[in-house]
């Protein structure tokens, strides 16, 4: 699973407050991000992959009324740091509240900060032994205050790459899904595919081809068959096409998978001449399937661990994958 690449910003320590009132905001120019060594040709379909997020995102943010601020994650050096930063998370969302204490954890080398919500307490923490924000213990307990002040709304990370800025949202849910819906870039759990032991570890799908497909045509193939999976019961994500994005993001002889704009490849698939090989995450075995069942593929599997290959059938491929695949719980 490749980064995409990350970009040269010149930040200031000070949180960006971007905005809290809903309007249509320009499309970002995601050129003046990238250092004076950036080669267009090189990235050229990562330009095109921002382009078009930062498209989605500027006319979806407004079309449903998503407010967001931004700031960079690497920004506390004290406790007023990080008072300031929550202080501006909980007006993104409108709350009205009290700061009560704040604090260093001497046990725990956390920063402490207690703010008070409808006569509740939140306590929000971050650690102390460097300037990130631990976004992973911040967010939960903003998800607990929309829970019991707010629960229509949410907030969450969208996933427009900004190198150490990122970008908090908060929106009603039921838009957010709408917006999500059709291209705006952030994680929802309905894209989320639960994929622990259902394939081998290491186990590539290789499958031959008389040609690569059309990038464009793959993903129409590939979002048909999500859906018919889905129909007939399989444990599958329920996703829109405009949630799937298919290119060589690097031009690296790869078939990047990208779910919902995400800031990592979902799944990179390698091209050697007309053969792609094919991960053993979820995504991948599904493009496999894909390939096998729209293109005739030949598949293959590579044990890399072992380096033995062994040659199945079409049909045995697809067997294996259904089964991998797992049928939903009623």
């Amino acid at each position: 699973m490749k980064a995409l690449l990350v970009k040269s910003l010149l930040l200031s320590t000070s949180i960006l407050l971007i905005t809290t009132t809903c309007y249509h905001k320009d499309i970002y120019d995601f050129s003046e991000l990238y250092n004076d060594n950036y080669d267009s040709t090189k990235y050229e379909n990562l330009n095109k992959f921002d382009s078009v997020m930062g498209t989605n995102y500027s006319l979806l943010e407004a079309k449903y009324c998503i407010k967001w601020i931004e700031f960079d994650v690497e920004c506390i050096y004290g406790n007023e740091d990080l008072t300031k930063l929550i202080k501006e998370m909980l007006d993104l969302g409108g709350f009205q509240y009290q700061l009560v204490k704040e604090k260093h954890d001497d046990s725990e080398k956390q920063y402490v900060s207690i703010f008070q919500i409808a006569g509740k307490n939140y306590e929000f923490r971050t650690s102390s032994e460097g300037d990130y924000i631990d976004l992973e213990i911040i967010i939960p307990i903003l998800e607990k205050v929309t829970r019991d002040n707010n629960p229509d709304y949410e907030y969450n990370i969208s996933n427009l790459d900004g190198g150490q800025v990122a970008n908090l949202i908060f929106a009603k849910s039921s838009d957010l899904r709408q917006a999500v819906d059709e291209g705006f870039p952030c994680s929802l759990e309905s894209g989320y595919w639960q994929w622990d032991k259902e394939w081998q570890w290491g186990v590539y799908s290789d499958i031959q081809l008389k040609q690569i497909p059309d990038f464009e045509e793959l993903k129409t193939n590939y979002h048909q068959t999500l859906q018919e999976l889905y129909k007939q019961g399989f444990n599958v994500p329920d996703l829109t096409i405009k949630r799937i994005y298919i290119d060589d993001i690097f031009k690296g002889n790869q078939i990047d998978i990208m779910i919902d704009g995400g800031p990592l490849s979902t799944s990179s698939n390698d091209i050697v001449g007309n053969k792609v090989r094919c991960f053993w995450d979820s995504w991948g075995v599904l493009l496999a399937y894909t390939l096998v069942k729209y293109y005739n593929g030949k598949p293959t599997l590579y044990d890399k661990e072992e380096k033995e290959t062994t040659v199945v059938t079409q049909q045995e491929y697809q067997m294996m994958a259904e089964k991998a695949f797992g049928k939903r719980l009623k």
